[in-house]
């Protein structure tokens, strides 16, 4: 019978507590923004992506397939000249990418870190891992729509996160 009180009474006194994470989701054309806020800390991170592409710390990592060696890829803006990612590496590393080691975000490979400053204006890009491989083409024409919607929404530089 005590038993039975004492859980009829903590069930009357227990207060849900409000969830220490929130976050919301946005979608613009094909683009998710995913915005995470805090409760406990105040502290904001963001989230940046579409298919087999997303955005951190000023860097768009492209994903061209698993177990693909992309260290000497290259790639083309919008019909451009080809240039080799390599031209990208100091510009990755400052940003927290480590090319020549593997990237940190996929160890296996796979990815190519294009400095996000690079793809201003851009519509299309083309990435090729190597002559035996096809080029994978890349829709990037409404990145900066969605950088700028995710800004909008909450996200500061920092809230993308580090590489590192």
């Amino acid at each position: 019978m005590f038993v039975i009180a004492a859980a009829a009474l903590s069930t009357f006194f227990y207060q849900p507590h409000p969830p220490q994470l929130t976050e919301r989701l946005y979608r613009l054309d094909g683009w998710r923004i995913a915005v995470a806020h805090d409760t406990f800390t105040g502290q904001v991170s963001c989230s940046l992506s579409a298919k087999d592409m997303r955005f951190k710390s000023d860097t768009l990592i492209f994903h061209i397939g698993p177990g693909v060696e992309a260290t000497h890829a290259v790639f083309r803006l919008d019909g451009g000249t080809p240039r080799p990612v390599s031209t990208a590496f100091r510009e990755d590393e400052a940003n927290g990418f480590f090319p020549q080691r593997g990237f940190i975000d996929d160890p296996a490979g796979g990815d190519v870190a294009l400095p996000a400053d690079r793809l201003k204006g851009a519509k299309r890009l083309w990435i090729r891992a190597s002559p035996a491989n096809q080029p994978r083409y890349f829709n990037v024409s409404r990145f900066n729509d969605a950088l700028a919607g995710a800004k909008a929404a909450g996200c500061s530089d920092k809230a993308f996160g580090t590489a590192s």
